[in-house]
């Protein structure tokens, strides 16, 4: 794919989650007034070296809304995550692109760190911003 191409592809996948963030305005928030806040919400800067973690992005932002954005330097390689929605449940958040594939990771927060577990076992920790 030639960078002419790729750039045309990675606007119109903006395209499509910026019609789905304003679609999702009108949602009900990810969690029930009176339970526990959504603990994902913020953003979150990667801090992982690992050759694994290079399909997942430098900066996630998550929204109440159950919306997330990514952010990220390197573009020849594409992204698990590039933007779409999510839906936590306990230790697990389920993440769907913008191509709307979802996977689901195991996630677990520590003195202001996230660390997401993928299928492969991959491990990606993230600092909260």
């Amino acid at each position: 794919m030639n960078t002419t191409t790729f750039r045309l592809v990675r606007l119109l996948i903006w395209l499509h989650c910026s019609a789905l963030l304003g679609i999702s305005c009108h949602r009900a928030p990810v969690k029930e007034s009176g339970e526990d806040t959504n603990v994902l919400v913020g953003s979150w800067e990667k801090v992982s070296p690992a050759k694994c973690s290079q399909i997942y992005p430098d900066v996630i932002e998550f929204s109440a809304n159950g919306v997330y954005q990514t952010q990220s330097e390197l573009t020849s390689v594409p992204m698990a995550w590039d933007a779409g929605t999510y839906e936590v449940d306990r230790q697990i958040v389920k993440i769907a692109n913008a191509l709307e594939v979802s996977k689901t990771y195991r996630f677990v927060i520590k003195n202001g760190m996230v660390t997401f577990e993928d299928e492969q076992g991959c491990q990606v920790p993230y600092r909260r911003m």
